[in-house]
């Protein structure tokens, strides 16, 4: 029988709902079965698995259980009310876990077959916009995303979650235009601003792109659209002046993907 969480780890847990201690540990915490699941078929370094008693009463809950026990981190059985305690959803599925952030580079993305794209949030402050267009930005194929300075902490628990596990799969870079751009150039890679009222892509659109989506209410920042070779938009034949971030970056990704 594993045992309980020590005083030490539940310290952790708790601290680790703050962006500074995620920082600082290079820790982040997941929790949920289908993210779990992700999680425990990923690379990414298992460091504390918590589970709930009752996870074990059905077949998949126990062949979660069996998965983390096999990635060989410490596994702590708890009480639903303990674990509830340290969720961050109002009805947690019975697991979370503590795992190493990724400490990914530009070198990570791959951009040698073509079409190849990348996407860039700049400024994109809602966890949940972020992890959908992670999530949309793996189904479809991109390279992999550049989290630019104002944007949201990918390791944020919303965002984990809105990712679908899709953040254990795709590469994600922090960093800025200084790195990114000379990266971008040398690869002969076109960096394509959304911006609202630009007209659409060209046709055909460039084979190697990077895709830089604005923040939810300004758009992108001047910096961008300093380094953009081109800016395109979405026409709208209806009365509504802008898409959802998430929603314009998926037609976007398409597009420039297909």
């Amino acid at each position: 029988m594993p045992d309980g969480l020590t005083r030490r780890e539940e310290r952790l847990l708790r601290s680790l709902a703050e962006r500074k201690t995620r920082d600082a540990e290079g820790l982040f915490v997941a929790e949920g079965v289908r993210a779990l699941e992700d999680l425990a078929a990923s690379p990414l370094e298992l460091r504390l698995s918590v589970v709930s008693s009752s996870l074990g009463d059905t077949p998949r809950g126990a062949a979660l259980r069996d998965s983390l026990l096999r990635r060989g981190a410490p596994l702590r059985e708890v009480d639903d009310r303990t674990l509830g305690a340290f969720a961050g959803t109002e009805h947690p599925q019975g697991v979370l876990a503590v795992a190493a952030i990724p400490r990914t580079e530009l070198s990570a993305l791959r951009v040698d077959r073509e079409p190849a794209v990348v996407l860039m949030l700049d400024a994109v402050q809602d966890p949940g916009n972020f992890g959908t267009l992670v999530r949309t930005a793996e189904a479809l194929g991109a390279a992999g995303v550049i989290a630019l300075p104002g944007t949201v902490d990918p390791w944020n628990a919303k965002s984990v979650r809105a990712a679908m596990g899709a953040s254990f799969r795709l590469p994600i870079v922090q960093g800025g235009w200084d790195r990114a751009a000379p990266w971008l150039a040398e690869r002969g890679i076109t960096v394509v601003a959304a911006v609202v009222g630009a007209g659409p892509l060209p046709s055909p659109p460039p084979a190697r792109a990077a895709l830089v989506l604005g923040n939810e209410g300004a758009g992108v920042g001047e910096e961008t659209l300093r380094h953009a070779d081109l800016r395109a938009g979405i026409p709208l034949r209806g009365r509504a002046e802008s898409l959802n971030v998430g929603a314009a970056g998926a037609i976007l990704l398409h597009e420039l993907l297909r």
